[in-house]
């Protein structure tokens, strides 16, 4: 049976000049279906718990610039 992964990046589009930043990455990890690694993902950008480099803003910060 094959198993699948998704890999995403995460980006932060400035409203004023349009310029893109990336500002984080993951993977969701084998997977049974695409629906399961779906679901990791979906996780993942829910907690924060995405991978970043260390210029990159840590996801708690970016979840709360979401919230406010």
């Amino acid at each position: 049976m094959s198993e699948y992964r998704i890999d995403y990046t995460i980006h932060r589009i400035d409203p004023d000049s349009g310029e893109s930043e990336e500002i984080g990455f993951g993977a969701s990890g084998a997977s049974s279906g695409i629906p399961e690694a779906a679901h990791v993902i979906s996780s993942d950008l829910d907690t924060g718990s995405w991978e970043t480099e260390p210029h990159q803003p840590c996801p708690d910060e970016v979840l709360t610039e979401e919230t406010a």
